[in-house]
């Protein structure tokens, strides 16, 4: 009662840090997350850290609340995760995490919520120690099992990571095994709950975050089918949001005129017409189910300009976006093309060209006739 107490109060504090940091939930797909048969395993998506907050609203959301345990990656019971995963490029942010690692709290917290690491990286970045690191994931998965052959339903992000070039990554194993090695040792069916998390990250003030729940299924098949099933279900469940699609625009800018010898001005107005264009016709593809979830609130005018004009302020700030030497107050921009096509590693991708990042996602639902969308309305224009 003690631990579950302390677990409901650090949840609490989680939904409280998602007010705190500007954030706005929209969970779609509440009714799934009620009457399920325990225990299960709920498996989001997983881009960055940033989103984690959100996520109480699903645990409030669930009925009745679990008993659950996390599977995480294992530095988080390293005593130094603060400063390790936080305190980097800012030495006074890094001094101050690392007195609060040093506390233990951290710890502490991550005990009460009954978090359990897994090995990183993966088996398949690490040709040298594969049997090595084979026998510690197995290990780690059978006491996982054992949690959920108790009763304990549990949390794993199936990506495992939140490296990547935009839009689904690897679905790992983690969570058939899980699956797999419960019905196999103690006969218990564990339903999957997929979710999608998808933030509107490229506007500033306020993130938009929309948190897709599909419905909660048991799989018993093969890994690979596993794997791939439960892949696509998580894509189904794909929100498309402003940032997607007016970075995609801007990437897709940046292609065709890559190499010009003059520089691309970017009209405001002309950029909030295209926006609308674009918004419109991604919307009927959606209702026609040739795309999945869309941010519908996009469908209305003022809605989606100062979406616009939160986006361009966006670019702006990190130099995709240069006023002309006259001054912004034209309402042009010269489009830094190098910027918005930059190449870096999965590591870095996201952090260093979140528009390129933002654009994949967009893309990843079905390349070429996306692409198809937007070079008709370039070359409208």
């Amino acid at each position: 009662m003690i631990r579950r107490a302390l677990r409901e109060f650090i949840i609490y504090c989680f939904h409280v840090a998602s007010i705190i940091m500007r954030q706005h939930p929209h969970l779609k797909g509440r009714e799934n997350l009620r009457s399920i048969p325990s225990p299960y395993i709920v498996s989001p998506t997983h881009d960055s850290y940033y989103e984690i907050p959100s996520l109480s609203r699903v645990y409030y959301s669930l009925k009745p609340r679990p008993d659950f345990v996390v599977l995480a990656k294992e530095d988080f019971l390293s005593g130094c995760y603060l400063a390790r995963n936080f305190g980097k490029g800012n030495l006074i942010l890094k001094c101050l995490f690392t007195l609060l690692d040093k506390t233990a709290l951290p710890f502490i917290i991550f005990k009460i919520m009954r978090l359990t690491t897994i090995h990183r990286p993966f088996i398949d970045a690490c040709a040298g120690r594969r049997d090595e690191l084979r026998s510690e994931i197995g290990g780690q998965i059978d006491r996982a099992r054992e949690s959920i052959s108790k009763g304990l339903s549990t949390l794993i992000f199936p990506e495992g990571t939140t490296w990547g070039f935009g839009g689904l990554k690897k679905i790992r194993s983690a969570v058939y095994q899980l699956v797999d090695n419960t019905y196999r040792s103690a006969r218990r069916k564990v339903h999957v709950i997929p979710i999608n998390v998808k933030v509107d990250r490229l506007v500033k003030g306020g993130k938009d975050i929309f948190i897709n729940v599909g419905l909660p299924v048991f799989l018993r098949c093969s890994k690979e089918e596993f794997n791939e099933r439960l892949g696509a279900m998580l894509r189904q469940l794909h929100t498309i949001t402003f940032s997607q699609i007016a970075s995609c625009y801007l990437r897709r800018l940046a292609e065709r005129h890559r190499g010009a010898r003059e520089g691309l001005v970017l009209a405001r107005d002309r950029f909030a017409s295209a926006m609308e264009r674009i918004t419109r016709e991604i919307g009927e593809m959606v209702r026609r189910n040739a795309l999945p979830g869309f941010d519908m609130a996009l469908l209305n005018r003022d809605y989606l300009l100062k979406k616009a004009n939160g986006f361009i302020k966006y670019c702006v700030k990190n130099r995709y976006l240069r006023p002309p030497v006259s001054g912004g107050k034209s309402g042009l921009f010269h489009l830094d093309i190098e910027s918005v096509l930059g190449s870096y590693s999965d590591r870095e991708y996201r952090k260093r060209n979140p528009i390129g990042f933002h654009a994949n996602e967009l893309l990843s639902l079905g390349e070429a006739g996306i692409l198809n969308l937007f070079d008709a309305h370039l070359d409208a224009q």
